[in-house]
C-alpha cells in the first residue's frame, strides 16, 4: 500500500482506478473474478457487486474499504472521488474498457491519465510470502509431471497425457493450470504454443511439455523435452546447444544485470552455434499472479533485474515441419546468482 501511495504522489494524481483483476487482488487480497479498486491515499476502496460481497468481507486486508455497487461502475465511483476532491485520476491504459473510460470522463470534474504498468512495476519484486507460494506452485507442477510421464506410451494422444497432468495438478494441491498445457510431439514441437492435440505420440521423437499451475493465486512455468526411447543425433545436437544456452542464462542471471543483456548473452550463444534463426521469441518473462508479467526478458526490455524478481529462462529452437525444442526453468533472482525453483533434469528425459 505504501508503494502504490508513493507512486500516486510521484505522478501527481489524486487517485488511481484499478480494473485489471490481478492488480485488484494484489492491492486488496480479493480473489474473485470481478471487482474494481480505487486507490485514494491513504485509502483503498474495493467495489464489488452483490455476488462477491460476502467473499470480499472474508478476504480483503483490514485497511481496504468494501463498497457493494450496482449498475454502472463509474457512477458508483463518483461519490468516492467527490468525497476526496479528486481531479486527476490515473487509469490502466491497456485494461480499462472503453465504456468505463468514457463514463469516467463524462463525470466532468476529472482529468483522466491513462498509464501503463503502474501497478505491475511494483509487483515485479516479490515478497517472501509470494516467493513461498511460487515455490509451492513449482513443487506441485514438478511432482505432477514426474508422475505423468510414467504413463507415456506409443499411441497415447497428446490430449490424454495433458489431461493426466492437469488432474495431478489438483491432486497435489494446485488450483488450475496457469495456462493451456502444451504437449507437442514430433513436428508439432515446432509450434512454440502447440497446445495438446489428438495426435498420437510416437517413439523416438521429442515431445515438448510446457506446463504450470496456480497455487494460492501464484503461477509456475516449466518446459522439458521428453521422448519414448532415444532420439536421433540431429535432435541431440540441436538440444545440446539449447541445454548449454539455458545453463549460460542460469549462470549469468543476477541482480543488476539488464534483462536485455541476459537475452543477448543467450541469443548470441545460440547464434554462434548456427541456430540463431530458429530462436524466435524472447528469453523469458516474469511469473507471479500472471503467467506472463513484468519484467520481460527480451531484446527490448527496459528493466534491470532486481533481487527477488521471478523470471523464466527458456531458450528454444523451432524447425518447421520437423521438430522443436525448448528448456525452461522458473528462477528467483538473487544478488549474485539465482535460485532455481525447478528440480528436474535439464537433459532430454527418456522414458
Amino acid at each position: 500500500m505504501e508503494k502504490i501511495f508513493e507512486k500516486i504522489e510521484e505522478f501527481n494524481l489524486g487517485a488511481f482506478f484499478v480494473s485489471k483483476i490481478e492488480n485488484v487482488r494484489y492491492l486488496t487480497n480479493f480473489t474473485g473474478e470481478e471487482g474494481f479498486a480505487v486507490v485514494v491515499p491513504p485509502e483503498i476502496y474495493l467495489f464489488v457487486d452483490s455476488r462477491f460481497t460476502e467473499q470480499a468481507n472474508k478476504e480483503v486486508t483490514k485497511d481496504v474499504k468494501i463498497i457493494e455497487y450496482a449498475g454502472d461502475i463509474a457512477s458508483n465511483v463518483k461519490n468516492v472521488l467527490l468525497k476526496h476532491k479528486v481531479h486527476f485520476l490515473g487509469v490502466e491504459e491497456y485494461k480499462i474498457n472503453l465504456h468505463t473510460y468514457r463514463a469516467l470522463k463524462n463525470l466532468g470534474f476529472l482529468v483522466i491519465a491513462p498509464l501503463t504498468n503502474f501497478v505491475e512495476e511494483i509487483r515485479m519484486v516479490k515478497t517472501d510470502e509470494e516467493l513461498e507460494k511460487i515455490r509451492k506452485a513449482c513443487s506441485i507442477s514438478t511432482s505432477a509431471f514426474l508422475d505423468t510421464i510414467k504413463l507415456l506410451k506409443p499411441g497415447i494422444t497428446e490430449t490424454d497425457i495433458a489431461s493426466e497432468l492437469e488432474y495431478r495438478f489438483k491432486k497435489y494441491g494446485g488450483e488450475k493450470p496457469s495456462f493451456t498445457t502444451i504437449v507437442a510431439s514430433g513436428e508439432r514441437g515446432s509450434l512454440p504454443h502447440g497446445v495438446a492435440s489428438l495426435n498420437t505420440i510416437k517413439e523416438h521423437v521429442p515431445i515438448v511439455f510446457d506446463f504450470g499451475v496456480f497455487f494460492e493465486g501464484f503461477a509456475s512455468d516449466t518446459t522439458r523435452v521428453v521422448s519414448i526411447g532415444d532420439v536421433d543425433s540431429e535432435v541431440k545436437k540441436a538440444y545440446s546447444v539449447i541445454e548449454n544456452a539455458q545453463k549460460l542464462g542460469r549462470e549469468k542471471a543476477k541482480a543488476g544485470l539488464k534483462a536485455s543483456e541476459l537475452d543477448k548473452l543467450v541469443r548470441d550463444y545460440i547464434a554462434n552455434n548456427g541456430l540463431g534463426e530458429y530462436f524466435k521469441h524472447g528469453l523469458g518473462h516474469g511469473v507471479g499472479l500472471e503467467i506472463h508479467e513484468l519484467p520481460y526478458v527480451n531484446a527490448n526490455s527496459p528493466y534491470i533485474l532486481q533481487e527477488n524478481m521471478v523470471i523464466t529462462i527458456e531458450p528454444g529452437v523451432y524447425f518447421e515441419g520437423r521438430f522443436g525444442l525448448r528448456l525452461e526453468d522458473t528462477v528467483i533472482i538473487k544478488e549474485d546468482s539465482i535460485e532455481n525453483l525447478i528440480d528436474l533434469p535439464h537433459d532430454i528425459i527418456v522414458v
